[in-house]
C-alpha cells in the first residue's frame, strides 16, 4: 500500500515542476542602485561617497549592484538574463554609456532580483590612467541604470554620489 501511494504521488506531481524561487513579476517596475557582499544589498543614498574601481569594459568606475521588483528576474532556474544599460553623468553632460549584456539578475528571498558584478564607467578617453582619475576627486556624478528584462519590461534608476579617489 505505501509503495502505491508513492507511486501515485510521483505520477500525480508528474507535471508539477519548481518555477523557481517564486519571482513573479509584479507591480510597477523599479530599480534601486546600491552597493552589496554576497546576497546583501545596501542601497546607495544621494550625495554618498563612492570609491572607483576598473571597469570590464575598460577605464574605471563605480562597482554596483542593482535590485530590481516589477521584472522578470527567474525563468524557472532562480535567475533570468536581465540586460543593463549603464550612464554615468557629470555637471550634468553623459561622460560615458555602456550596455551589458551579459547581466543576470538573481531571485532574492523578498521576490525582486539582485543583478551584481556592474561597473557603472567614466569615459574611456578622458579617464584611461591612475593621473587622470584625479580630476574626479569630490565631483558629483550621477549613475543611471535602465534594466529590460526578456518580456520588454524596462525599471530605472539613477543615484547622486561624490567620487572619491584613493
Amino acid at each position: 500500500m505505501l509503495l502505491w501511494s508513492l507511486i501515485s504521488l510521483a505520477i500525480g506531481c508528474k507535471d508539477a515542476q519548481d518555477t523557481g524561487l517564486g519571482c513573479e513579476p509584479s507591480g510597477e517596475p523599479t530599480l534601486i542602485v546600491g552597493t552589496g557582499l554576497a546576497g546583501d544589498f545596501y542601497p546607495f543614498e544621494d550625495g554618498q561617497t563612492v570609491g572607483l574601481t576598473s571597469a570590464p569594459q575598460g577605464g574605471f568606475g563605480v562597482g554596483v549592484r542593482a535590485k530590481v521588483s516589477g521584472l522578470v528576474v527567474d525563468e524557472g532556474d532562480g535567475n533570468a538574463p536581465l540586460p543593463v544599460l549603464m550612464e554615468t553623468y557629470l555637471d550634468g553632460a553623459l561622460s560615458d554609456s555602456f550596455t551589458n549584456t551579459g547581466a543576470t539578475a538573481y531571485c532574492q528571498e523578498d521576490g525582486s532580483g539582485l543583478v551584481w558584478d556592474l561597473v557603472v564607467g567614466f569615459d574611456r578617453e578622458t579617464y584611461n590612467s591612475a593621473d587622470d582619475l584625479i580630476g574626479l576627486q569630490g565631483a558629483l556624478a550621477t549613475l543611471r541604470i535602465q534594466a529590460t528584462d526578456l518580456d520588454g519590461a524596462t525599471a530605472s534608476g539613477e543615484v547622486d554620489v561624490v567620487i572619491e579617489v584613493d
